[in-house]
């Protein structure tokens, strides 16, 4: 199989509407995939839903599911991302479906689209950006693509922050030599990220910081035209505080909320003086496909770790004895995604009590130590015994690491001891 031949598929999949990007490894840009409704007009956002027709076993999803339900020709199921972590059997039409049966007809409709697209079934990657990082929903993702066909190795599951910057760095370096700031405006409020580069031990640490001002700022302030003036001025205070004291190079914005037709002269002049302003509602969709492509070539900046939320910013180390050299082992490395991260390692203890674990933060030359003692372990000679030592996440900074006592084939049996530890990264 030539992998020249193939596209990387970038979604971004939300509650209410979602987005499908694709590219090819020649390609400099990735191509959104416009849908189109009964009135033929094209839209670069497909409902979250799927339907079943009426005493039929025949399915739709995205816009055919949606137009299918109001016209009364089919049973509409909305909020998927809800029902997968619910994990409860909805009843559809005279159907009883699990979520992920849904999950998966919604999926298997964006890869079908973009295949049609690109004209090509060669799918080499996809990479979902959820706004909301969910295990639940994560899992299913997963789950729901390797059903379709798409092997674990080639799924990628990311936050919106991390789209982001892979938009950002797929981008001329001019656009990011300083701060880039993001404003995101859509019906559940305001969002601001900022992305900027900090100094690290040989690396260039790539930061996203998050402002949520979805209460003050919200969809209704839209709905309310009345609101206009205020809408304008509050969103000019919030910049003017956000952009003090800081050189910014570049400022997005993205949101079904920042178009033409809404009038923000006084926050638009400000973002727009000595800076570059850019607006469109696929940055995270787009941002996905990078990351797709990226995994595929291996291309992109070397010297950069991402140390966004949902990236592990502390590194996992030990010290072994490989072949009678002392070696630093790193267990888990800083910059990869908390959500896969999972790993498990085994060893032949000789002559310890007690395990040392190093915790190594990117910002920071000193480490913290945690010892794990093994006194209540099996007292055997050494080198007879054979632990595995394992770690398990469940966010960014938090992280679980059990030690087990795996016996030594023949001669000892496990004693199915286990040590359970929570490291706070």
């Amino acid at each position: 199989m030539n992998v020249n031949d193939g596209i990387c598929v970038g979604i971004d999949l939300c509650a209410d509407y979602s987005q499908l990007s694709y590219c090819k490894l020649n390609n400099e840009e990735p191509v959104s995939v416009e849908f189109y409704t009964n009135t033929s007009k094209s839209n670069l956002f497909t409902p979250t839903v799927v339907s079943k027709t009426i005493g039929m076993e025949q399915w739709y999803a995205g816009d055919e599911a949606d137009t299918s339900g109001k016209l009364g020709e089919a049973v509409l199921v909305k909020d998927l991302l809800r029902k997968v972590v619910d994990k409860n059997p909805v009843q559809v039409d005279d159907v009883a479906i699990m979520p992920l049966d849904l999950l998966n007809i919604f999926f298997g409709y964006l890869l079908q689209a973009a295949k049609a697209d690109a004209d090509c079934d060669n799918i080499l990657m996809v990479s979902v950006t959820l706004r909301d990082y969910n295990i639940s929903v994560l899992k299913a993702v997963v789950k729901s693509l390797e059903n379709l066909g798409i092997e674990r190795d080639r799924i990628i599951t990311s936050s919106h922050d991390e789209s982001y910057i892979y938009y950002t760095i797929n981008q001329s370096e001019d656009l990011w030599k300083n701060d880039v700031f993001l404003f995101d405006y859509d019906d559940m409020g305001l969002v601001t990220k900022r992305f900027y580069i900090a100094p690290g031990r040989g690396q260039r640490i790539v930061m996203v910081h998050s402002e949520d001002y979805t209460e003050e700022v919200s969809a209704k302030l839209i709905e309310n035209t009345a609101s206009g003036e205020y809408l304008d001025r509050r969103l000019l205070e919030i910049a003017t505080k956000l952009f003090e004291k800081k050189n910014i190079s570049t400022v997005y914005l993205t949101g079904k909320y920042f178009s033409d037709e809404i009038d923000m002269p006084d926050f638009i002049k400000f973002i727009c003086e000595r800076r570059r302003v850019f607006a469109g509602n696929n940055l995270y969709c787009k941002g996905a496909c990078f990351q797709a492509r990226q995994a595929v070539t291996d291309c992109g900046p070397k010297d950069m770790l991402l140390a966004c939320r949902e990236r592990i910013t502390t590194g996992i180390e030990m010290k072994i004895s490989d072949h009678g050299k002392d070696k630093i082992l790193k267990m888990v490395k800083p910059g990869v995604n908390w959500f896969g991260a999972d790993c498990s390692y085994e060893f032949i203890v000789d002559n310890i009590d007690e395990i040392e674990i190093f915790l190594s933060p990117v910002d920071s030359m000193e480490k913290q130590v945690v010892k794990v003692s093994l006194a209540d372990f099996p007292d055997r000679k050494n080198k007879t015994m054979r632990i595995a030592i394992s770690f398990s996440f469940t966010s960014d900074s938090r992280c679980y690491m059990m030690v087990k006592d795996m016996g030594f084939g023949e001669f000892f049996a496990s004693s199915g001891m286990v040590i359970n530890e929570e490291l706070l990264l």
